[in-house]
């Protein structure tokens, strides 16, 4: 089996990859399989049309559209694709058009998803909501909704959303969503920014699917945003699976990746724009 990920929304460029990418602030990963080829999000929407082809990758082609969660970064690009692509399923929590804010910048921001549900299923959005795991293809199975479990993964408190009564409160991000993909060589867990917590994410995966081997760890963290706890048990709980590579894109932030460097050397590695991975 010959899995191929590409990375192609991400805050940064690959430095060995085709001139003219761009980077943003987001996520977005092609992936080549077996069973057809999918989108792990979307970015935000101002640089996947260049980036995709660049790396002469073909939104006609593909078999369906994943999404990690709601929030801007991750799904502003899906109209541009949508008018690509044409009806395709997109698998996703029911959660994705809920309101969600962010308070990192010390104003009010919604960063929700910028476009309404009604108008991206005029373009063709056929939407397969789930709150429980769905099987995209034999080998890639959307997680569902992740357990919150780890008494150290407690959250961002500056990304919020309106109760009933319009108070702001602490955002449970229940529509986070990862990506656990199987291979030869042990489970892939890809990642959008792991807003439920990796160490949950992890657990959840192992659970899930059975699968002990964990060979890849891709995608946003949001290790950027963690408390020292957190970075601490994440490190420790990685090393314990003995990870062969990890891939930090997005939220992970300069400070998680210096981390993550520092304690794994080659096993760790930038997931950039341009960046291609056989499995």
């Amino acid at each position: 089996m010959s899995i191929r990920l590409t990375i192609l929304c991400e805050n940064s460029v690959d430095q060995v990859s085709p001139y003219g990418l761009l980077g943003e602030h987001g996520f977005s990963c092609h992936l080549q399989t077996p069973s057809g080829n999918f989108l792990f999000d979307t970015g935000g929407g101002m640089t996947i049309m260049n980036n995709a082809e660049l790396l002469g990758i073909d939104f006609t082609k593909l078999q369906g559209i994943m999404f990690s969660h709601g929030h801007f970064d991750h799904t502003g690009g899906l109209r541009q694709v949508l008018e690509k692509t044409g009806k395709i399923p997109i698998y996703a929590h029911p959660d994705l058009f809920s309101k969600h804010f962010s308070k990192n910048s010390g104003e009010m921001r919604n960063i929700g998803i910028p476009w309404p549900q009604v108008e991206l299923e005029e373009l063709g959005a056929d939407f397969k909501f789930s709150a429980t795991p769905q099987k995209v293809a034999p080998d890639l199975l959307l997680s569902g909704e992740v357990p919150r479990i780890s008494k150290v993964e407690t959250g961002d408190p500056n990304l919020l959303s309106l109760a009933e009564d319009g108070a702001q409160v602490t955002d449970p991000l229940h529509d986070d969503l990862s990506l656990f993909i199987h291979t030869d060589r042990g489970l892939v867990i890809l990642l959008g920014c792991a807003h439920a917590g990796l160490l949950n994410i992890i657990d959840h995966a192992i659970k899930l699917t059975g699968e002990k081997k964990i060979y890849m760890v891709l995608g946003g963290t949001h290790l950027k945003f963690c408390s020292e706890e957190q970075m601490t048990a994440t490190l420790d709980r990685l090393e314990e699976l003995d990870v062969d590579l990890i891939g930090a894109s997005h939220c992970t932030g300069l400070r998680g990746a210096r981390m993550l460097a520092e304690r794994f050397g080659q096993r760790f590695f930038s997931a950039s724009v341009g960046v291609e991975i056989d499995i």
